[in-house]
C-alpha cells in the first residue's frame, strides 16, 4: 500500500504542480507602425515678374540702328528724310527728343548720329517718359 500512496502522492504532486504555473500570457499580435503622413508640400513660388528693361542713357542713345530705337521707344512721331540722313522726333507731353540718323560708313545702315532734348528737359526723365509710352507717342 505504500506503493499506492506513493503514486497517489506523485499524481497529486504533479497535479498541484499543473495547476500552479500559468501559462505564458499570448503573444500580442506585432503593431504594424502607423505611416507618417507625407510632409506638406512647398507653397509653389510666385511668378517671376519680368525684369525691368535695363536703364537707357541719353550717351547710350548714339549709335543705335532705326530697330534697335524702334524697340525702345516705338515708332517715331513724326520722321523727316533728309539728304544724307532721316530725323526721327518722339512727344510725349512736354518731352520731345529727336534722333539724327546718317548710314554709316561702309554698310549704309542707318545709325543715330546725334540726339536733342527739346528746351534742355531733363534727358533722364524724358527718356523714361518716352519708353514707358510703349510707343503711344504724343497721346
Amino acid at each position: 500500500m505504500k506503493a499506492v500512496w506513493r503514486i497517489l502522492a506523485l499524481i497529486l504532486a504533479m497535479g498541484v504542480a499543473a495547476c500552479s504555473t500559468k501559462p505564458p500570457p499570448p503573444v500580442a499580435p506585432a503593431e504594424t507602425p502607423i505611416p507618417k503622413p507625407p510632409p506638406p508640400r512647398p507653397e509653389p513660388p510666385p511668378p517671376a515678374r519680368p525684369a525691368p528693361p535695363p536703364a537707357v542713357s541719353p550717351e547710350s542713345l548714339g549709335g543705335l540702328n532705326r530697330d534697335e530705337v524702334r524697340a525702345l521707344f516705338g515708332p517715331p512721331t513724326s520722321e523727316t528724310t533728309r539728304a544724307m540722313g532721316t530725323i526721327w522726333r518722339y512727344r510725349r507731353g512736354e518731352c520731345a527728343l529727336s534722333l539724327v540718323f546718317y548710314p554709316e560708313v561702309g554698310t549704309e545702315i542707318e545709325r543715330v548720329l546725334s540726339y536733342e532734348f527739346e528746351r534742355g528737359k531733363d534727358a533722364a526723365g524724358c527718356i523714361k517718359r518716352l519708353r514707358d509710352s510703349g510707343g503711344r507717342n504724343g497721346k
